[in-house]
Order: structure tokens, then sequence, then C-alpha cells
């Protein structure tokens, strides 16, 4: 419980009221005792401080940050000091709300809004970086709206500072699930471009009323982060700007380096979408604006002040009467042939403009993206035609759209291509290794890369992470290549992890998946074999363990299209899982031994009544169910067993 301070003085404050409180400490309304400036004044609880000096450290750590960034739109620090061990530190007092509170009472911002904000948070997380300073837990309810519309970022609680030792866990994922980088989610190293994602995330729910991804768990949203592709915001509203839409999905790119590379340029974004916005806005305001008359005359006669004649013409133009009433009629004239062609000329080419111009940059853009998320051999194919849409867009908008945010991401889809096709090169390898018609690479760096195929069919992936990690450096689109393979060799350490994670959360609730993935997944019965693999060889039984994952692997195998191009990378992961287990080769099998392994696990676990008893035995029958041999035993495990284990 918090210790009671109204009244009291901490160094050169007094304490007013609780302005709020969490587990860790207090936040209170101070007055600096000279200037009459209110504070708010965070401290942490005596009894916290003592049970965990690792939070004391991280508290500390806060304040050093704070003390190191100064700009206008960064809550601003104004003292530290301790009150009975305890530390405390003076911050600027924002008078306002914050970003969540402001969702949750009108539900979104318009386009001009988020801009305006966006803008001030790029110069504030600018400023952070350049410190060295990550925020890495940003979100609406850390960006607080002074009443003057100026935002303050706040609560930099779990910081990183690139130049300190890291305060966290290793291998614990910080933050909040549903604003995390991918690199933050397999609490992999970090950069400014992390806060960048969720910069991306935070915009997107700005405009939206919504985040980008929904999930039940913190897992599950980790899963998206790392493989799903984001929507466009303008498919929830429809009024986002088209630059808008691509510069969030540019922010939320899944790789680092295919983010922007600073805050700068994020916020040069926003101000050239602004300009973009408004230059629209004025054009259809002076369109709008002109008489009904003037407008049709401008579009016949052109630029310039008119003559008399050509008055006259605009006033026939728009069902006026002319001011001669007598002499040849005016359609006899010759100023009226003459304009009457320059119509037709006119619709002519406006026809010939619409049947034979290219699409427009953001049509072949939306075209684009389509590809990207479908990702199948013939979507690559498609995006590398001559008359594709990135070779479209290239060829009539590429010098149009440099250092645009539209223009880049095409260009980033365009080296998402060519690296697909290298990798449909890779699938060509490993189907035709040992053929006389096999594939042969076309320069040193695919020869590399084929030999990291190759460790990585043979299960050894710590000599193909070392592979990949030197083809890495390799220009284009080998770089992008080795980075899907180590991306996928990092999946395989989440799954060792996954698969830990299941067996101790059986051992904790009695109840054994029989696998992880809805059964409508396609590669539901796959994983499955896996897990069965993984519970075998945890018994002890190799040669069974080595069945279920040589099985895993043939089925994978069959289908070499969805674990070398298609998006979901998890039937490569599993592959490269199986490969590994089975490195070794095939153990003998040995029947008698197997009987002896089952029957000792079923002694061991007794009247099989606890939690733990449960899952061993759920476990011996998912393991060997399907074995010959077993089936007595099987039958009478599951009689043991309440009728809801294992489901």
């Amino acid at each position: 419980m918090a210790e009671k301070l109204e009244g009291s003085n901490l160094g050169p404050f007094t304490i007013l009221r609780p302005l709020g409180a969490g587990a860790m400490g207090v936040v209170w309304l101070a007055q600096h005792h000279e200037t009459g400036i209110k504070v708010a004044l965070k401290m942490i609880n005596a009894g916290a401080a003592l049970a965990n000096p690792a939070s004391v450290a991280r508290f500390e750590r806060e304040a050093g940050i704070l003390k190191q960034l100064k700009h206008p739109n960064i809550v601003r620090l104004f003292g530290v000091g301790r009150h009975k061990g305890s530390p405390y530190y003076a911050m600027e007092r924002v008078i306002g709300e914050s970003l969540a509170e402001r969702l949750e009472r009108i539900g979104r911002l318009s386009w001009q809004e988020v801009i305006e904000l966006g803008k001030q948070l790029c110069s504030a997380l600018k400023h952070a970086h350049d410190q060295g300073v990550i925020h890495r837990d940003l979100k609406p309810s850390n960006l607080m709206i002074a009443k003057d519309g100026t935002l303050k970022l706040t609560d930099f609680g779990i910081a990183k500072d690139l130049d300190m030792t890291q305060l966290t866990s290793a291998h614990c994922a910080v933050g909040t699930a549903a604003y995390m980088a991918p690199e933050q989610c397999m609490a992999k190293k970090i950069g400014p471009q992390t806060d960048l994602y969720a910069l991306g995330v935070v915009l997107f729910e700005l405009l939206t009323g919504q985040k980008p991804f929904q999930a039940q768990s913190s897992v599950e949203m980790f899963k998206k982060h790392m493989e799903e592709q984001p929507p466009r915001a303008s498919s929830v509203v429809l009024d986002v700007p088209v630059w808008f839409d691509t510069l969030i999905l540019h922010l939320m790119e899944k790789a680092q380096d295919h983010r922007p590379p600073h805050a700068d340029v994020v916020r040069e974004s926003l101000e050239q979408i602004e300009q973009k916005m408004q230059a629209m806005v004025s054009a259809g305001a002076s369109v709008a604006g002109a008489k009904k008359g003037d407008r049709a005359a401008s579009a016949l006669l052109g630029p310039g002040r008119p003559n008399s004649r050509e008055r006259e013409a605009a006033r026939l133009i728009r069902g006026g009467k002319s001011k001669k009433r007598k002499g040849t009629p005016f359609y006899e004239k010759g100023w009226f042939v003459i304009a009457g062609l320059v119509l037709l000329l006119t619709a002519g080419g406006a026809g010939l403009w619409q049947v034979f111009s290219p699409p427009s940059a953001s049509q072949l853009l939306q075209d684009a993206e389509r590809l990207v998320r479908r990702g199948s051999p013939e979507d690559v194919e498609a995006a590398l035609r001559e008359d594709g849409p990135v070779q479209t867009f290239l060829r009539h908008h590429g010098d149009s759209s440099v250092d645009t945010p539209a223009g880049d991401r095409m260009r980033d889809i365009n080296g998402w291509a060519q690296a697909m096709d290298s990798q449909r090169i890779l699938r060509n390898h490993a189907r035709t290794r040992g053929n006389k018609l096999k594939v042969e690479p076309s320069s040193e760096t695919a020869a590399k890369a084929f030999a990291a195929v190759d460790r990585e069919d043979e299960g050894k992936l710590v000599e193909a992470t070392a592979d990949w990690t030197g083809l890495a450096n390799e220009p284009a689109p080998w770089d992008r290549v080795a980075n899907f393979h180590l991306a996928d060799l990092l999946m395989v350490d989440n799954l060792r992890l996954e698969f830990d994670k299941r067996w101790m959360m059986a051992l904790e609730t009695g109840r054994l998946p029989p696998g992880g993935l809805p059964e409508n997944n396609p590669l539901s019965r796959t994983e499955s074999q896996v897990w069965r693999g993984v519970l075998a060889a945890n018994f002890g039984d190799s040669a069974l363990a080595y069945f279920y994952f040589e099985d895993a692997k043939k089925t994978l195998w069959m289908d070499l299209d969805a674990q070398f191009i298609q998006p979901d990378r998890l039937a490569r992961a599993l592959y490269l899982f199986s490969a590994e287990k089975n490195r070794l080769g095939k153990p003998a099998d040995d029947p008698e031994k197997r009987q002896v392994i089952f029957d000792a696990i079923v002694a061991d676990t007794g009247s099989g009544v606890s939690l733990k008893d449960r899952a061993r035995l759920g476990a011996l029958v998912l393991v060997y169910e399907f074995e010959k041999g077993f089936e007595e035993r099987v039958k009478a495990i599951r009689a043991k067993l309440p009728p809801a284990s294992g489901k």
C-alpha cells in the first residue's frame, strides 16, 4: 500500500495529491517551493524497491534517460531524489488526455489530425534516437495531448539506451504485444526502426479506431506481427489518402531495413502527404468556385484573357444568345467550325488517352500488393512480367516517384519478386539434387546458396546459419534470400520454445493437446506428427521419434512451393526442425526396448490422479496410439484418463 504523503515535503517539492498508482509506485501532483510550478512526481514503492532491486535500476534508468532528452514533444524532467531510500523523480505535468482516452471518447481521428500528431511524434522519436534511446513501448496510452494540441511522448520505463547494458532478460520480449515489431516479438536486436514499426501501428489505430491485428493471446499476436501482412487503413476507413495508406505499410514492414531509415524521413513523408492533399483540395475548390459558364469557356479557349469574339463563342457554348441579331448564322461562321474541330479533336484525344494511358500509380501499387499477399509462384511470375504492375509502375512512374513512399514500396516489391524468383531456383535445386538434369548455379554466390540449402536439408542448422549470415552481405537479390532463410532458422528456435512451453502447460493443466494448429490448417497433421516426435524423444524412444520426424519431412517435401515461396513459412520451419532432429541418421529399432519404456512410464505415474501424471499418460496415448502391439496398453490408459484429457 502506498505511503500517504499529502502535505509532505520531498526536496524542493510539496506533495499535493495522488494522480495515479500502479503495482510498482505512485505518481503524485507536487508543487515546487520557489517557482510554484506543479509537477508530476513519480515514486517507486519502498516495498517494491526492497523486493525487486532490478525494478529500482530500471526506474533510475528511466530518470537517466529523461535527463538526456530535452525536446518540446517529450515530457520534461525537472529533478531526481530519494525519500526514505526510495527513488523519485519530478517531471512535467501534462494537462490534457492520452490518445488512448481520446480514442475511447471519439472513436477515431481524422487523417488531418493524425498527420499533425504524427509529425510531432516523429520529431520526438528523432530526438530520442539521436541520443541513442529506443522507446520500445510506443502506444496511444503513452502519448499525451496537452490542451494546446502539443503531443508529449511519455513513459520511458522500458526504453532501451543503446549504450547501456540491457536490464531485461536476454530472451524476454518487452513491450505491449499489439504494438511490438517482429524483432521485439522474437527478443532480437532492436533499433530506431523498431519504434517506427510501432509508429505504423499507432497511426493505423488513430485513423481507424482499431488495431491492425486482432488476437486472443500474446503468442498469437506475436505470430501475426512476424508472419501476417497488415491490412490497409483505407479498407477500414475509406477517406484515408492512398499515400498515407502506403506509408503505414512501409512502416510495418517485417524486416527492419525495409522500413524508413529514420523518423525524419517519416515526418517529411507526412508533410508531403499533407501538401498533396491540400493541393488537391485547392484545385477542387478553384474549379467548384468558378462560374459554370466560365469553366466551360476556359475549357475551350484555354488560358489568357478572351477577346470579344471569344467571349461571344463562350456565351454561345453555355446556351446564351448572341448579341448579333443579324447577318450570317453563327453555325456558318469560321470560328464556330474551328471550335467544333477543336472539340472533336479534344474529345478524341481524351478517348485515346483513356485507352492507351498506363494505369495510375496507386492502382498499380494496389495490384502489386495483392501479388505480395498471395505470394504463389504464379504471383511472383506476374510481378516480374514486363506487362505486370511492378514493371509497368517502374517504367511509367519510376522517375516521378523517387523518394516517395509509393515508389519506395514498389521498388521493395520488385526486390521481393526477384528474391522469390531466386527462391524458386533454390526450390528447383532441392527438387533435382542428385539427378542427371540437376539445376546448376549461375554464379559463385548462387553456388554458396545451393550449399546452404543442402546443409539445411541435412539438418546442419548451425552451419547453415553461418552460411546464410555470410550471404546476407551479398548484393541483391541474394541478401534478401539469405534473410528469408535466417528468419526460417529463427522460427526453428521458436518452435523449440513452443514445444517446451506446450509440455510445461500440459504438466500444469493435465491436458495434452494433440497439436498446436486448428484442424482446418493444411499443416495441422504434419505439425501433430512433429509434436509426437518431440514427445517420443522425451520418452527416450529415439527410433519412434525418428519415424515421426521422417514422416513429417516426407509430407512437407511433397509441396516444396510451401517451403520456399509461399508467405507462410511454417512449413519450412517444421521441415528444418525435423531435419535437425534426424541429422544423425536412423537409429536401430528395438520393439522390446519400446515396451520397456512404455511400461516404465505407466508404472511411474501410479494411479494417474495428479495433473503431471495425466499429462504423461496423455502423451503415451498420443505417441503410441497407432503403434502395432500397443493397442491394449493404450486402451487401458484411456480408461484411466478423464474424458476431456488430451482434447
